[in-house]
This record gives C-alpha cells, structure tokens and sequence, in this order.
C-alpha cells in the first residue's frame, strides 16, 4: 500500500489527493485520503481488514473481517524542493526519502488495535470441558460438570478421599 506524495508535497497546505484501496495483503478493501500538512501528510484511512485469531473458547483458529479506521501524519525525511534532510521524531511514521508513504505498518498497527480481545469461533462455542478438555463443539463428554454447593465442599473432599 505505497503512495507517491512527491507532487503532494510541492503544493500548498491543504491540498488532497483520494485514492481506493486494492486487494493486498490483508485489506480487502477501503479508502484513503491524503492531505498536505506543514511538514507531512495527513493520512486518512478507511479499510477493511482481515484478522486471524483463535476461539477463546475452543482455541480453533479462524478469521474475521474488521474495519480499521486511523488518521496519522506521515513526516517528511527530505524536502522536495531542496533535498535537504528535515528532523522528524523516532517514533512518528515516515515518507520515505523518495517520497513515498507505505501505510502498512499502520494498517497493521490499527488492525491489532481492532482486534476483538476475546474472539469467538462462533457466538454459541460451547467451548473445552474443563474436566477433561474434549472440545465440547464436536462431541459432548460425559463428564459431571454440575456445580457443588460451597458447603459441601468438605464432604465432597472427604468422600473422595474414602473412595480414592
């Protein structure tokens, strides 16, 4: 996701360009807008992503789609005009010395931002038996899995220690 900006950064602040995003590694689709700020590019971006994850419930990998919107200020390293190097701060997101912005490093970025925190396979994963650790999505297990009351604990205990 590479976009030349070396006559996006000789025209005046405030000037724009719009482009639609192909296709490409893990963004299926989207927009962007770049518009000339003193010293860099504001980068608008609107994209649909695809995120790999695993159930947290069942751990079966699987994918989804989410949309990653971001605005970010890409600096310039060099001027257009003069090439001459400009200072730029060690963590903010750079146009290359040729004058070209790759987004996808902030695709990426914002897209394990957008990451859900507990995914799910499916809204219904019965998810693993804690018991036994069958996943419960295939087959049910014939474990006993019914709550104890607290007050019983200590004869529960107790009983299986006679038992055992």
């Amino acid at each position: 996701m590479l976009f030349n900006v070396s006559q996006l950064l000789r025209q005046e602040v405030g000037a724009s360009r719009r482009y639609d995003l192909e296709p490409e590694g893990n963004v299926s689709s989207g927009h962007v807008e770049l518009i000339r700020m003193p010293g860099g590019v504001l980068v608008r971006c609107h994209a649909v992503a695809g995120i790999e994850a695993a159930c947290s419930r069942c751990l079966t990998p699987f994918g989804y789609e989410e949309t990653v919107e971001f605005e970010e200020i890409f600096a310039q390293q060099v001027d257009p005009v003069t090439g001459r190097r400009l200072e730029t701060e060690p963590d903010a997101f750079l146009i290359d010395t040729n004058h070209t912005i790759d987004i996808t490093e902030a695709v990426r970025q914002y897209s394990e931002m957008a990451a859900e925190m507990q995914p799910l396979c499916r809204p219904d994963c019965p998810g693993i038996c804690p018991v036994c650790g069958a996943d419960m999505s295939i087959a049910p297990c014939q474990c006993d899995r019914t709550p104890i009351d607290p007050r019983w604990q200590a004869l529960v205990a107790l009983k299986r220690k006679t038992n055992g």
